[in-house]
């Protein structure tokens, strides 16, 4: 079967995330398969001009990699409505990322690093969150569970949308932050600015910006699907 690969981005209304592009791009060449990259949001290289070009190809089947952490409302209702909307081929929409081995084993290798220079400071994550659905936070909240028993230590799930909040937190004992987003986005940037005004004290991390830990990961979910071996 001709198969094609689909990787959607979040995008932007007024911009493509050029950095993010070129993470999947990078990844993408290294395959000899037919694939296609397509944004969630703006009209620049959309899903369906994606889905387009796949099909032009005389792709029998799409598989869709959603490039995104949590499987909220673009992963569970915008992909799927969109690629039914747009494809004349039957499709297959894998996972999200953040539920991967890769995702975890480079969070788990980053933080002990950390940790072990800040031998007695808990770790927080904080990521982008939904009041809509609950799966996100429950994958998050499993990473937490198995990052405190690897690590040793209290690891915390906050949100920035969501319960619990990430500006909840009190008291002066600093905390380990570890802002779980593919780029320094706005958002991402928002919440650091937050830290360093009202808690200086934290010790903060950058984002996922290792370029090689999502190769790994977009290559875990298509070995899953059965895209490559």
């Amino acid at each position: 079967m001709n198969i094609g690969i689909l990787y959607v981005l979040h995008g932007r209304k007024t911009s493509i995330p050029q950095k993010l592009l070129n993470i999947v791009k990078e990844f993408s060449d290294t395959l000899d398969l037919l694939q296609a990259i397509g944004m969630l949001e703006g009209q620049q290289q959309t899903l369906e001009s994606a889905v387009t070009l796949l099909e032009e190809q005389s792709v029998e089947k799409i598989v869709v990699v959603p490039v995104l952490l949590f499987p909220a409302t673009h992963a569970r209702e915008d992909i799927p409505q969109r690629m039914q909307a747009s494809a004349s081929v039957p499709f297959e929409i894998c996972e999200t990322l953040g539920s991967t081995r890769a995702v975890y084993g480079w969070l788990k290798g980053r933080l002990q690093e950390v940790t072990e220079r800040h031998p007695t400071l808990p770790v927080m994550l904080v990521v982008h969150g939904t009041i809509h659905y609950t799966e996100p936070a429950e994958q998050l909240e499993r990473i937490a569970a198995a990052l405190r028993s690897d690590l040793g230590r209290e690891v915390f799930a906050t949100n920035h949308l969501g319960e619990p909040h990430y500006q909840a937190i009190s008291g002066e004992h600093p905390y380990i932050v570890q802002r779980l987003f593919f780029t320094d986005g706005y958002l991402a940037k928002k919440i650091g600015v937050w830290f360093e005004n009202n808690r200086p004290q934290d010790v903060l991390l950058e984002q996922l910006l290792d370029a090689e830990a999502v190769h790994v990961a977009l290559k875990e979910r298509l070995e899953d699907a059965g895209c490559i071996r």
